[in-house]
């Protein structure tokens, strides 16, 4: 097994992540005569190193190498205040960190770092091994803490720990390392892809490192993220990386390859003062300019350098130090998600994207009628944050779903499900169900409290994949019960999934998924439930579901212990199959 199966894992989900999001920037700022939009960061201070906040459109020299270019937008962004989150990510290399006092330090000093975040910002904490498909930006304190505490350092200790260390990271040492650098470049990708699908302001990305190492670039495996794809991903992002390096000093190829992805993309280097350069990567998160313009270049993934500067007299600028135009492909990705006989129409502009803290969305889909998806809709408030008094409860969601030609779809309130739904068929419902043609989907979510007045809008677009091949699964839906009664009263088909992933030992889940078999037949189907490292724990029976064409499974939780598991279902027929996954937590 060569080093590069390590991260196969990654690597798929990575791609499609990829695709995703460069197809998401296509849509959102078309080709046209007048170029594509390029939006990036800048943070001004004035002598004393303070925020300097009120600068005007006017008082901005952008210059690409000698040009003067004409800024679009300027939007000062204040992140630190109450109704406004910050975004961070933290990536734990548990394979270039040693053991002992370096592991010690990355712990300690995280941990009061995410004690000092405030009530809304939004962090995710991923190690290496950790799967693309379960990076969450969350308000959860306590889960971001157990997993800081849980990191161990292993930088020289090629132990396997794990069946999947076993199976696909092994050999002599060199290989190992070659494997672990290579997971490390593909899942620091990863994030910075991630964040960047989130929002267009600053996302900030803490990688906790002694070392970024080389990937042996081979034939055939092209693909493979480097050091060079990580910059552009993050640059093209909007993140600003922060190498936090415990033993506060690198071999001089590490500490190069390090500078470099805090110096191209608008990040610090945080070595000696760890505390000190947390500080600052949250003040640069906190209050920052958005600058937007038109580029004419080419899509031909170039890098163009810029020169930015104030005119007023006493501030200075910190910004990236250029941009990459999209690459040549990507038009092509973008027009594989339109029909191609559609007339073009002129679609109003779209708000930018915005990930709510108020609510937790989730989104299913099957098989539509003549060729078409169909995509379910449910949601629930999001969990209040301990101590926050001024938190705002969501009551009612207000959801327009439109293709990517700005067809509405989809356009009304919805309540919540899960234990704030109201079982009243003459209520608001709370489920939304329709039909689309595979492609891009555009949602906007308008947030309301309980008197109807507007709380928070959340914004994205995402991809409705077509599930007419071969064979296709849908997406699994999630339906709880507290108790036997309860339990008998799920398995119908207008019962409302719920959107939480976060169950109680007392609770019995039914999880229901449709599959597809070629011309209609019905495939084999089969589900494994999986520890949260991706190792099976025991095959899960299932049975049809009294929906027709739907397979159920019964899931009491009180014989698991609490943690984090994943259910993966497979449907098979002839020598093709097709697989999707749940990821949820038992709490208590």
């Amino acid at each position: 097994m060569s080093p590069a199966s390590a991260i196969s894992r990654i690597t798929l989900g990575v791609l499609v992540a990829a695709a995703s999001l460069s197809a998401q920037s296509a849509i959102r700022d078309p080709q046209s005569a007048i170029g594509r939009l390029v939006t990036f960061d800048l943070i001004a201070t004035d002598a004393r190193g303070r925020a300097v906040q009120d600068l005007k459109p006017s008082d901005f020299d952008v210059r690409e190498e000698t040009t003067p270019l004409t800024l679009e937008s300027v939007r000062p962004v204040q992140a630190a205040s109450a109704d406004e989150s910050r975004f961070f990510a933290i990536f734990l290399d548990e394979y270039h960190v040693e053991t002992g006092a370096n592991a010690d330090r990355v712990r300690t000093t995280l941990l009061q770092f995410v004690d000092a975040l405030g009530p809304r910002d939004l962090l995710a904490v991923m190690k290496p091994l950790d799967s693309l498909f379960a990076i969450k930006l969350t308000g959860d304190r306590a889960a971001a803490r157990s997993i800081i505490e849980s990191f161990t350092g292993r930088k020289g200790d090629y132990t396997a720990r794990n069946a999947y260390e076993r199976d696909y990271i092994a050999g002599t040492p060199a290989r190992v390392e070659a494997a672990r650098n290579q997971v490390e470049l593909s899942a620091i990708n990863a994030l910075a892809i991630h964040l960047g699908s989130l929002s267009d302001r600053r996302k900030t990305l803490i990688v906790a490192t002694e070392a970024v190492g080389n990937s042996e670039r081979r034939r055939g495996l092209e693909y493979l993220p480097t050091l060079d794809t990580v910059v552009r991903s993050a640059s093209r992002a909007n993140v600003a990386i922060y190498p936090f390096n415990p033993s506060g000093a690198a071999p001089d190829q590490s500490a190069a390859a390090l500078r470099r992805l805090a110096d191209d993309t608008d990040g610090a280097m945080i070595a000696a003062d760890a505390d000190a350069g947390l500080r600052r990567a949250a003040s640069d998160a906190s209050a920052y300019y958005l600058l937007s313009f038109r580029t004419t270049h080419p899509d031909d993934g170039k890098y163009r350098e810029l020169q930015v500067r104030v005119k007023r007299p006493g501030v200075s600028v910190r910004t990236r130090k250029g941009y990459w135009t999209a690459p040549p492909d990507e038009a092509l990705r973008t027009a594989l998600l339109t029909k191609a006989n559609e007339p073009k129409k002129t679609v109003p502009p779209e708000p930018a994207p915005h990930v709510s803290p108020l609510i937790r969305p989730w989104f299913g889909i099957s098989r539509g009628p003549t060729g078409k998806t169909r995509v379910t809709f449910v949601w629930e408030p999001a969990a209040r944050v301990p101590g926050d008094r001024r938190q705002q409860v969501a009551r009612r969601v207000v959801l327009t779903a439109k293709s990517s030609d700005g067809a509405v779809l989809f356009e009304g309130p919805l309540m919540p499900t899960g234990p704030a739904m109201i079982d009243d068929p003459a209520a608001t419902p709370s489920k939304a169900a329709f039909d689309m043609t595979p492609g891009r989907l555009r949602l906007r979510m308008a947030i309301q409290d309980a008197a109807g007045q507007p709380l928070d809008q959340d914004v994205r677009e995402i991809s409705i994949r077509d599930l007419q091949g071969d064979v296709a699964v849908g997406t699994p839906e999630v339906l709880r019960a507290r108790n036997v009664r309860e339990f008998r009263t799920l398995d119908v088909e207008s019962a409302v999934p719920v959107a939480t992933r976060e169950f109680s030992r007392t609770e019995r889940l039914l999880i229901r998924f449709p599959a597809y078999g070629p011309s209609g037949s019905a495939p084999a189907v089969s589900a494994t439930l999986l520890g949260r490292m991706g190792h099976p724990i025991r095959d899960l029976p299932v049975a049809p579901s009294a929906t027709p064409g739907d397979n159920a499974i019964d899931l009491p939780l009180a014989p698991f212990a609490n943690g984090e598991y994943v259910i993966e279902v497979r449907a098979k027929s002839g020598g093709r199959d097709a697989a999707d996954r749940i990821t949820f937590r038992i709490t208590s």
